[in-house]
Formats: structure tokens, sequence, C-alpha cells
């Protein structure tokens, strides 16, 4: 029998447990802000258009130039193509003489912070909030945008955390998957939003603000599948598997290959807070200071001359705001010449190519200056910025809704007698059509998978050529001429690809082939610096790059270095040794590019 003494410590023992449980309770109720959101109240759109926009630069404001400082950051996709363009001389690389200080870490602490706190961590958020909601194509477009962004930082960076990555305190040093293992994980991911975008969607669940697509299940199957057959091709050299996974992709046709199914992000006009337009428009046309960037003298020159005809696309690409060096008012004395370009009275560097192309009597690699106004710079030329913004060449009409190039020899600008062009409505190219057709041209050469590459690669050039002729109108943006010398023609459009044609046919070899389709490739992804920054470490192509203007630039750049934020803070990183550290998709020798 209980003692009453100890029947009375049970009673108060059991009635402070029912009381500490009714405070709990209470106290958890009062936890719960009836004014705050619930996570499974949050909004699959919101969550949706902050993805979508983390694409791009989050503030365009952040881009200020692309003489970085350690200080300086750029947006994420644009700021992507801004070093991959540079690497490959579609712009010129101006902030070092060596491959190893041409950039520092910090360069990419923007790019990597806004791949993991925004892009996968929205991603991961939105996916299960949306699945449980049956907003599947929410879910759907969200693993396309995260797998897309996975296999571009395996590109850049190699091998990334993933699996233990964005776990919070509960692992907050997460290692490193190998960049194999993340490609793995993208496709499968990529898979599963095909699977999930093809499920009815009620009209009320489908996305009310998507950007790209306007809500298209179709267009997001179809880019899924895009993406898949870029990062088979990708691999093509260390994966024996792929020919087979391109050959069914190719043969389900359901791939991009009509411009209405273009994956791009638009920019507008709107100068305000936030500022919206095109960032290479903000960059050289945003004020009258002039243009900020330069271009590569080697890309003005594969345009303007190296096939011995002009490429008509060359004025839509570009604007010159100095036509004439020799008798422009601007310049009227060899003085200011001097200063303005002063490599025009320097000896032609002893470490580039001396043969001749017998197109035009000139040597294969540009110096300086190139044809009429054609101003840029040189490889790896780090003089600098001199008294030339109002006098290079900067950006035309397309991507970036700059000028078209009717001969204005006009500064840009803002103000009064300054080209203002087409005030900066323009696009990124993540993926176009030519794309497609470019990789599919490669992949028939190289592997033998569906297709003939000189069918493939006059369509991709055809492709180019109707994106770029028809874009200013699709913005709105009234040529500053008729002369149809100067424009996109039936005429001058057939003239290049037939010119295209003999030159792939007068190939001897597999490899000679394969370098005429990647510099049209090249020439076609003006605007996106990425690709050909991957096509150029995979393929070697163009040939016969330009070198950088010292002898002695080092090691090209295989893969970027990892941003302080990650080298510094987590204990299982360790920071490359040099610039030569390859992804895993690149097998070919340190010295295999220049």
């Amino acid at each position: 029998m209980m003692r009453p003494k100890k029947l009375f410590i049970l009673a108060l023992f059991i009635c402070v447990q029912c009381s500490c449980k009714k405070f709990n309770d209470n106290y958890n109720e009062l936890l719960n802000n009836p004014s705050a959101a619930s996570p499974d109240a949050a909004s699959a759109d919101l969550y949706l258009n902050n993805l979508e926009l983390s694409m791009s630069v989050n503030d365009p404001n952040l881009v200020t130039g692309k003489f970085y400082s350690g200080n300086d950051v750029v947006g994420n996709i644009t700021g992507v193509s801004d070093f991959g363009g540079q690497l490959v001389r579609q712009e010129a690389l101006v902030t070092g003489n060596t491959y190893l200080n041409a950039y520092n870490p910090g360069n990419f602490e923007y790019i990597w912070q806004t791949a993991y706190t925004n892009i996968f961590k929205t991603a991961n958020t939105l996916i299960p909030l949306a699945e449980g909601k049956k907003q599947y194509m929410h879910a759907g477009i969200a693993k396309v945008l995260k797998a897309y962004t996975m296999i571009t930082m395996v590109d850049l960076f190699g091998d990334i955390p993933y699996s233990e990555a964005n776990m919070g305190i509960t692992i907050p040093n997460p290692k490193a998957d190998s960049g194999r293992a993340v490609y793995a994980a993208a496709i499968s991911i990529l898979d599963s939003a095909i699977t999930e975008l093809a499920l009815p969607i009620l009209p009320a669940a489908a996305p009310s603000n998507d950007i790209y697509f306007n809500g298209n299940a179709t267009n997001w199957i179809t880019l899924a599948k895009t993406i898949k057959l870029k990062a088979y091709v990708q691999t093509r050299l260390v994966d024996a598997s792929v020919p087979a996974k391109i050959a069914q992709l190719i043969n389900d046709n359901d791939l991009i290959n009509t411009a209405n199914q273009d994956f791009v992000l638009a920019f507008s006009s709107h100068n305000q807070s936030p500022d919206s337009r095109h960032p290479k428009y903000i960059n050289n046309y945003g004020t009258d200071a002039g243009a900020a960037d330069y271009i590569g003298n080697y890309f003005m020159f594969l345009l303007d001359q190296e096939k011995g005809i002009v490429d008509p696309r060359i004025r839509y690409y570009l604007y010159r705001q100095c036509i004439d060096v020799t008798n422009d008012p601007r310049l009227p004395n060899q003085t200011i010449l001097q200063f303005a370009l002063p490599c025009l009275f320097r000896a032609y560097p002893p470490n580039y190519p001396p043969t001749s192309n017998p197109n035009i009597g000139f040597t294969t690699t540009p110096y300086c200056l190139v044809g009429t106004g054609y101003w840029g710079r040189d490889h790896l030329n780090n003089e600098g910025l001199g008294p030339d913004q109002l006098l290079k060449t900067t950006w035309g009409v397309y991507p970036a809704a700059g000028a078209f190039d009717a001969d204005q020899n006009a500064p840009v600008g803002q103000g009064s007698g300054r080209e203002k062009g087409a005030n900066g409505n323009g696009i990124f190219p993540m993926w176009l059509s030519s794309f497609t057709y470019f990789m599919e041209a490669e992949s028939a050469l190289t592997l033998n998978t569906p297709g003939d590459p000189l069918t493939l690669l006059t369509q991709a050039v055809s492709a180019s050529f109707d994106k770029v002729s028809n874009f200013p109108t699709a913005i709105g943006y009234s040529l500053p001429t008729s002369d149809t010398t100067m424009l996109i023609t039936v005429s001058s459009k057939q003239n290049y690809i037939d010119k295209v044609r003999s030159l792939y046919q007068a190939a001897g070899s597999p490899d000679e082939k394969l370098n005429v389709i990647m510099k049209e490739y090249y020439l076609a992804a003006w605007g996106n610096g990425l690709e050909p920054y991957n096509n150029y470490r995979r393929t070697g192509k163009p040939e016969n790059m330009q070198p950088a203007l010292g002898p002695s630039p080092g090691f090209f750049i295989r893969s970027f270095f990892y941003p302080p934020s990650y080298v510094d803070f987590n204990k299982y990183a360790t920071q490359k040794p040099g610039t030569n550290v390859k992804v895993f998709w690149d097998n070919n020798p340190d010295n295999f590019i220049q």
C-alpha cells in the first residue's frame, strides 16, 4: 500500500506535468505568429519570380566595368559570360598580363554566393512547396534552373559541394562532390523535371510570372532535354555511353531548334531603380563617359577580315565610335593618338605568328587595330584605361540593344549628339536554336550520331543570321539606314553560308572540319561567353587564337579559383594550386590551348 506522503508526491508530479504540458501548448501557440505566413502558405509564384531573376544580374548597379578589383562584383549568368568571353577573346582580357594574375579569387564570390544562397536555396524551398500544392510546373521549372546552374558551376569550378550543401548548422562544412557526380545528379533532376512538367496542370496552378516561357510547359520540357544534350556533348571525351544518349535525344526530335523556343533572358529599357537594361548597355551607353568595355581584336578580326568577306552580322554586333583613326577630328595629331592608341606606334609583337593570310595579305593574328575603326584590345593587354572611351568599338544592337553601326561616327552616351541605340532592352542568349544545331554538328562529326555535319552546320549559321537580323524589329528598334550593303539580306546571308560550306568541304581532315564548326559557333554565340569557353577547353577550337600580348602568359585557365567564402570558411576546402586544374570532362593536355 502506498503511503500518504508518496501518494501526495505522485499527485503533485502529475499535476506539475499537466501544468507544464498546458503551459508548453499555450507557449507554442504564442510562437505561431498569426500575422506571419507559414512556409506552406508561401506563394510559389513569388519563389519562382525570385529564382528566375536570380539567374540574371541581381543588381545591375554592381556591374562596374571589366577592370575587376578585389571589391568589384558581377551578377551570376552575365558574370559567368564575361569571364568566359574574355578568356576566348570575344571581349578583351585586360586585367593582367598572365593568366595567374588576370583574376583573383574574390572575383568569383558573387557568382558562387548567388548560386548557393539564391538559386539552390530558393529551388530547394520551392520544389516541395509547389509539389505539396500540386503546382507541378513551378516545381519542374525550379528543377530545370537548378540543374542548369549545377552544370554551369561544375563547368566553372570543377568539384563543388552539392550533396551536403545548404544544410545550415547541420553540416556547416559541406564536402565537395566530384564534378562527374554533380553532372549525374543534374541529369537526374532534369529527368524528374521532364516527368513533372508533363503532368496535367490546372489553370489556377500554372505560374503567373514565368519570365522565360510565359508558363509554357512544353518549352520547359524542350529546354530540359536540350540541357541534357549540352551535358552529353560536353562529356563526350570521358564517357563512352553518351553517343547512344545523344542519338536518343535527336531521334526524339524535341530539342530547341526554332527561335520561339530560345532560352533567353530579356531586359527592358527601364532605367530607374531598379535599372533593368542590359548590363552591357548600362556599362557602355549608360552615361556620357563613353564605353567601358574592350572588345577583343581577335573576335573583330574574324568578323571583318579573316574569311576574305565581311560577316554581315558585324554591324549588328558592334558599334564603331571612330571609323577613321587617321582622319577623325577628335584625334587631330599623333600626340593625342599616341595616348589613345599607343600600340599603333609599336612593333608587331615578336611572339605573334608571322604567317600570311592568302585572303587579305595580312597576318592571321591581328594586332592593335582591325580594318576601318574596329578599335579594341589585344589579349592580356593590361595597360589600363586610355583616353579612348569615346573612340573604341563597343557593343551594338544585338544582343545588348545598343546602336546599329551605320557609319554614324558618333560617340555613345545619353546626352545630346550621342548615339543612344535601342536603350538597352536587349537579351542574354542563354541557349539559342543555333547552339543546338552546332552541338549536333559536332556530335555527328565526332561521334557519328544522327545527322549530316555539313547540313547541321548550315542550319546553325542560318538560324544565327535569322536571330540577329530579326532582333531590331523584335525589340522595336528602327535601323538608322536602309542601305542594303550594311544589312543582313537574303543574298548576303547566302553568300556567307556558301563561304562556310566551301571552307568545310575544303577541310582535309575531321579535325579541320571541326575547326570550321566551332569557329562558326564561336561567332554565333556573341553575348554568351560561357559556351565558347566550354567549347574551347573541350575541342581547342577555334584554332590559332590570338596569343597573349606578352610572351609568357602561363597556363590557360582551365577552371576558376574558388572564392574566399568557400576556401576560408570551410575546413574541407582547399584552394587550387594554379590555373591549369581541369574540370572532369576536360582530359586535354595542359598546353592544349593558350
